[in-house]
């Protein structure tokens, strides 16, 4: 049998949301109309929202103006996702390292709040880009948004205590062989429950690769949400913006 990965469990529990309820979802809708400012996407662009969740983040963007198709590998959430449908937003179940139609071609990509590094090998994670690139119209734009490994590394909680929904979350952080590593304990209906997620500590040279091997150039590197100069040391952020040439 199929052993599943972490992601395809752990993304997919009732306990994920619990967890992560409280991130700031008015930043990320500021940061994400800021980036619109940025890019200038015109109404109706077709754009694609990898890694999508419940589809929040898609939503800002049909609300901008977009026409949005969002993807993401957990059915519970595009189930709840899909409650927002209209004709200019839709959301499907997928795997990003699966190829998408041909004939789905897009104006703008986005990968928001570290939605990528959880495969097994260089491999898989240039497959992904591959899939990407693949339906990116020419002149397109990528923007993947991930956090700075060197920030995160420098500022590390190894171990915290958390309240969410009447749940107390125990944390542990720490890294090995090049991935970051969080296990998640907690107690809930008399039912003991732990999870372990893992996140690949991709460099910025890495997935400035990985982009070239797609046919992807580097034309912008941003450093948090709102959209400061990337610092290698301070900023906590990556966003690469790239086009396809």
């Amino acid at each position: 049998m199929q052993v599943k990965e972490w992601f395809s469990t752990w993304f997919d529990s009732p306990y994920y949301h619990i967890l992560y309820a409280q991130r700031d979802e008015v930043e990320a809708a500021a940061f994400i109309s800021s980036l619109q400012t940025k890019l200038r996407l015109p109404a109706g662009a077709q754009v694609l929202d990898v890694a999508c969740g419940k589809g929040r983040h898609a939503i800002t963007l049909h609300d901008l103006g977009l026409d949005v198709k969002a993807f993401d590998l957990s059915p519970s959430n595009i189930e709840q996702a899909q409650a927002f449908s209209t004709d200019r937003l839709s959301f499907f179940v997928h795997d990003v390292r699966n190829d998408l139609p041909v004939e789905w071609q897009y104006d703008a990509i986005f990968n928001f709040f570290t939605s990528f590094g959880y495969f097994d090998s260089r491999e898989e994670n240039q497959q992904a880009f591959k899939v990407l690139g693949d339906v990116l119209k020419i002149d397109g734009v990528f923007v993947l948004d991930f956090f700075n490994p060197s920030y995160v590394m420098a500022h590390l909680i190894e171990e915290e205590s958390l309240v969410r929904g009447g749940i107390h979350f125990q944390i542990r952080r720490w890294e090995s062989d090049g991935y970051l590593y969080k296990s998640i304990d907690f107690e809930d209906q008399g039912e003991v429950y732990h999870f372990e997620e893992r996140v690949e500590l991709i460099s910025k040279n890495d997935f400035i690769a990985y982009a070239a091997q797609s046919g992807l150039h580097l034309v912008d590197l941003l450093g948090d949400y709102k959209l400061g100069s990337f610092d290698e040391k301070n900023s906590t952020r990556m966003i690469f913006v790239w086009v396809k040439k």
